[in-house]
Parts: structure tokens; sequence; C-alpha cells
């Protein structure tokens, strides 16, 4: 009896482990439900994940207009030119829309016509202009003051097809929002052009109205802007060739050197915003000779030293006469530039003796341009000097008088460029010759004159600019050793 307790003691003690071991193992039924559900988690937490992507991008997507709007007024800020200000306005109406192309007009009303600078989505970059009383979807919109919403280009009477025709863009939907000013003018339109998702709708309509409200002020302001630099510049432009024609032979010489000097300076890629400072430094940069005795100025030979000394003057004088203007910031260099135009990198100019880099960079652009100017035009004191001589100059004053880089850019402007400016106060329009050197470079030009062998499309070349560059000098003339 007592082994058979045993062998029962032993029994349950199996049944237990069994039944522990059955607890800790589950069977296959039971992996496979727990695999499920867990699967089911990971779905409908991906789900959630997705739903919520979506929600963010919807958001992003309500959001975009009013982010673009922003930009646009933030750039009232920022930018103060019309052209600058159209291009940010286009880009961010093109973004806010998600449109294919945009284009703002803008109301000429001296010559009834609309006119853009900018259209984005096209290639390149050209004045487009439209009659105001013309057949266009714009024209219409300019004139009626509506808001202009076309579904489908084609099914519309207003759309001129053959547009696309002489393009190759094929037009789908149209959206055209006028801008007013206070007085609820038509100003500007709005030009938007196949949404990428459709036809344009009611609310993009809301939107672009509410960005066209803002930008009108902003283009009213630019205007403005403009008109008062025109008036600047065609004022600082009158005083320059005032001084420029009290001596008859020195007449446009102003006008030249600051369009030597722009050319100079775009081929050397200075910042936007020191255009406007070279520009208006080169234009002024002789402005201190209005001190300076006739007597002197229109002397028949060389100057004394004294009488030079008086010119020498000039450049400070310009300096204290235009600290007097009232620049603005953006320009308050241009006195320093312009009375700096004949330092030299070595120390030896006038009036202040700067040296290397404390000459101002755009005065040593100026200065390269000054110079040529004056040796390729007729004085009273000598004769115009021949090109190659001319070359050999700048060449010398490397890195003593001139700075390096400026003369290397002088000397790759495109040679037809360079005479255009040269020939432009010139008795004899030249223009069809002009054209000839549309391929050369000044700096080649100059080699050939000093006797390069001329390639195929160079031939003639020297035999026409000669002609040109000596065209209405006195009989007997001889060149400027």
């Amino acid at each position: 009896m007592e082994k058979a307790a045993k062998s029962q003691s032993k029994g349950d003690k199996k049944s237990a482990k069994e039944t522990k071991s059955s607890k800790a193992a589950p069977g296959p039924d039971k992996n496979l439900q727990s695999f499920e559900e867990e699967l089911n988690r990971r779905e409908v937490s991906l789900i959630e994940r997705e739903i919520k992507t979506i929600r963010m991008q919807e958001e992003l997507d309500r959001l975009r207009p009013l982010s673009g709007l922003y930009r646009v007024v933030k750039a009232m800020a920022t930018e103060r030119r019309l052209d600058s200000l159209l291009d940010t306005i286009t880009r961010e109406t093109q973004t806010m829309l998600k449109a294919d192309r945009c284009s703002v007009f803008v109301v000429d009303s001296n010559v009834d016509e609309l006119w853009t600078q900018v259209a984005q989505g096209l290639e390149g970059f050209r004045m487009i202009r439209i009659p105001l009383g013309g057949t266009s979807i714009v024209a219409w919109c300019a004139r009626s003051g509506d808001i202009i919403n076309i579904p489908d280009a084609y099914q519309d009477d207003r759309f001129d097809p053959d547009v696309d025709k002489h393009t190759g863009y094929r037009t789908r939907s149209v959206l055209c929002v006028p801008m007013l000013n206070r007085s609820g003018q038509v100003i500007g339109v709005f030009q938007v052009l196949n949404k990428k998702d459709g036809p344009f709708t009611s609310e993009d309509e809301d939107w672009l109205e509410g960005l066209a409200a803002v930008a009108s002020g902003l283009i009213e302001q630019a205007q403005a802007y403009q008109e008062i630099e025109r008036f600047v510049d065609q004022t600082l432009m009158v005083l320059a060739q005032t001084i420029d024609k009290r001596d008859p032979l020195t007449a446009g010489h102003s006008v030249r050197v600051t369009n030597y000097s722009l050319l100079i300076g775009q081929s050397l890629i200075i910042p936007d915003e020191d255009i406007d400072v070279l520009r208006y430094s080169a234009m002024m940069h002789d402005y201190g000779k209005i001190g300076v005795p006739e007597a002197i100025l229109w002397k028949n030979g060389r100057l004394t030293p004294e009488e030079y000394e008086k010119v020498q003057e000039h450049a400070r004088v310009t300096f204290d006469l235009l600290s007097h203007l009232p620049f603005t910031k953006r320009l308050s260099d241009v006195p320093f530039v312009a009375s700096c135009h004949h330092e030299k990198l070595d120390g030896t100019g006038y009036y202040r003796g700067l040296k290397g880099e404390d000459i101002p960079f755009l005065a040593r652009i100026i200065a390269v341009a000054d110079v040529f100017d004056a040796l390729t035009s007729v004085r009273h004191y000598r004769n115009r000097m021949p090109i190659d001589k001319v070359y050999e100059i700048l060449q010398q004053g490397r890195d003593n008088h001139f700075d390096s880089r400026c003369v290397d850019a002088f000397l790759r402007l495109p040679c037809h460029q360079v005479l255009g400016i040269m020939e432009s106060e010139r008795e004899k329009n030249a223009s069809d010759d002009i054209d000839l050197f549309g391929n050369i470079t000044w700096s080649r030009l100059t080699e050939l004159v000093a006797g390069a062998q001329a390639k195929r499309e160079e031939e003639g070349l020297v035999k026409v600019f000669e002609k040109m560059y000596n065209f209405g000098l006195p009989e007997g003339y001889k060149a400027l050793d």
C-alpha cells in the first residue's frame, strides 16, 4: 500500500508538471491569435499615423497661401525696386496657388497699355506689353475691374488661342484678379495660369484678391520710389553734363565714364546694392571742376605745374559739394567714391594720397574708365591717342596706378559695347559698323590693331575701326605718341 501511495504521488507530480508546462507554452492557436492582435495593433497605428500626416498636409496646404501672403508683405520692408518687387510677388503667387505660370501686369496710363517684365514659368526675361483696349483676358479684367475665373480657356470667347500657337504653350485654366488703388482705380492685374490639380476655386479667388489688395499698395509705393529715383538720376545727370559742357570738347565725358564703369562693374559681378553707388559716383566724379577757371579748362597746350595743381583741386571740391547733397543711406558712399577716382594704388594719386585697399574698389573701377575715356577723346592739349598705345598705358598702370582686376575686366568687355559708348557723342552714326565687332573683345581688337594675324571672321575689322576712330578729326591730324 505504501508503494501504491508513492506511485500515486509521482503521478500527481507528473500531472502538475504537465499542467505547468501547458501554461508556459501555449498551443499553435494561441500563437496565431497573439500574432494577429499585434498585427492589428500595428496596422491601426499606421493608419492613425497616415491620417495624422494627411491632416498635417491639409493644414500645410491651408496655411501655404497665408505664408505666401506673409512673404509678400515682408518684401515691403526689404524691397523698394519695382522689378524686384514684382518678381517676389509673382514667385510667391505661383507657389501659393500651385499654378504653372503667374504674371503681374501693371497699367501704364500714359500709353494705355498693360506691361509686365516678370512671367514666372517663362524662360528668359522680356517685356510684355498688351493694349488696354485689346481683346485679351488681362485687358478685359483691367477694364471691367472684375475677377475672371475660366476653368477651360478654349471654351471661353475671350481667350485667343493664337497666343498658344505662337508660344507653344497650352493654356487650360485662367484666373485674373484686378489690383485697385485707394481710389478704386485698376492699376494692374494678376494673371495665373493652369492650376496643377484642376480649375481655380473660389478659395483661390479669395486668396488672390487678398494678395492683390496688399500688392497694389506695395506697387504704388515702389512706383513712387521709382519716380523719386528717376528724378534724382536725371538731376545728377544734368548737373554732370553742365560741367562737361563748359568745354565743348569734354561734352559727354561723364556719361561715357559712367557707362564704361557700369560695364566693368557688371563684368566683375559687383553686388546689386553697389551698382547705383557706382553709377552716381562715376556720373559726378568731375563735379568739382565747377571750381576750375575756364582759362585753365580751355587752355590750348600743356598745363603749368600751378595750373595742374589747380585742376587737382577738383577732387576735393567734388567731395565737399557732394557731401552737402541729401543722399540716402544706400547712396551715402557716393561723395567719397566720386572724389577718389584720381587715387593710385601706389599712393601717388590725389587728393588724399590713399594707397591700396584704402581706395574704394568702386573708385578703382572709375579710374580705369576715366583714363580710358580721356585718352580716347580729343582734348585741347592733345589729340586722340592710338588705341594700341592706350592699351600699353593700361597695362603699364597695373598694380601701381590701376587695380589689375579692373583692367582685366575692361579688356575682356565685348568690343561692340565699348565702341557703342566711345562713339555715342560723335557726329557720325556708326551703329551699323559697330555691329561688325560683336564677336571679339576689346583686348582682341587692340591685338589686331597692333598687327596680330586676323582670323577669317576678323578680316577687315582694323580698317573699319580706324576709319571710325579717326572720323571727323581735323586735316593734318597727327595722333599723340
